[in-house]
């Protein structure tokens, strides 16, 4: 014999055996529950802030010292945009924009009074752009900003703040 007999294992325990591999293997599957999630469940938008409770406003004002219309633009977070305005040669735009102190993030209120954390503020001509350098640092904000734009020869547009 190759085997002692206490290793030898008859058909019947084999079938036994086997039955019960899968009965465990499904008792698994059958009793094992989902994990718990953390939270509840997902709702879009739901990371949102809306409202500016927290928030000071800061004026963002840009003149065109240009001789083109300028358009300026919001990029926001996650790929947008938005526009703030077209200005006239000679003329300002206004805009207001809240500001976070703990996060330093700036943000435009849209129509239903959520916030939108803004990127840059980009403002171009047909021929050239420029981005305006806004501060975004936490703690106190300054309460308004003024930025001059301007015609370059070698820069086509700049837009700097009025102290600069």
């Amino acid at each position: 014999m190759l085997f002692p007999n206490w290793l030898s294992v008859s058909r019947h325990k084999t079938e036994a055996i086997g039955r019960l591999v899968v009965l465990v293997a499904l008792s698994a599957w059958v009793f094992s529950s989902p994990a718990k999630a953390e939270s509840e469940a997902y709702v879009p938008y739901s990371g949102i802030i809306h409202g500016t409770e927290g928030a000071n406003p800061v004026e963002i004002s840009v003149s065109n010292e240009t001789d083109t219309p300028l358009d300026c633009r919001a990029a926001l977070a996650h790929w947008y945009s938005d526009e703030l305005g077209r200005i006239a040669p000679g003329q300002q735009l206004t805009v207001t924009l809240w500001h976070d102190s703990k996060t330093g993030v700036l943000n435009l209120m849209n129509a239903a009074d959520d916030r939108m954390p803004v990127e840059a503020i980009w403002c171009a001509s047909d021929a050239a752009r420029a981005r305006l350098d806004l501060p975004m640092t936490a703690g106190k904000a300054t309460a308004s900003l003024h930025f001059s734009c301007k015609s370059g020869d070698a820069s086509g547009l700049s837009c700097v703040t009025a102290s600069d």
